[in-house]
């Protein structure tokens, strides 16, 4: 029977993914809280008071002001930041499919 010489490049990256896979599992499985069947029910001297008065983390619409400086929310540093976000990803995919074209038209000739 003849044996197949084995590849040091595809048993690295097969290690890597089976460690890989296992550290997942376990950062799940320890990661995941344990749920006791008591129901917990607050002290008797604490009082839940709920307000709506729309100052929680997500403010109302139309209470908020208007951005004052560049580094405030929706002002021109935030707003650079998402353009930056979007054309980044837009560069890397023309470049990739241009180098593809590149090979493609290159292994044609």
């Amino acid at each position: 029977m003849r044996q197949q010489k084995q590849n040091p490049e595809m048993y690295r990256s097969f290690k890597f993914l089976s460690i890989s896979t296992i550290f997942s599992i376990v950062f799940i499985v320890f990661a995941t809280p344990c749920f006791s069947d008591e129901t917990q029910e607050p002290p008797s001297s604490v009082e839940i008071i709920k307000v709506d008065d729309g100052s929680g983390i997500i403010p109302k619409p139309g209470s908020g002001s208007a951005p004052s400086s560049p580094t405030d929310r929706g002002g021109a540093l935030q707003l650079a930041l998402l353009g930056l976000l979007v054309l980044f990803p837009v560069i890397a995919i023309a470049s990739v499919r241009r180098q593809a074209r590149r090979n493609r038209s290159s292994a044609n000739a």
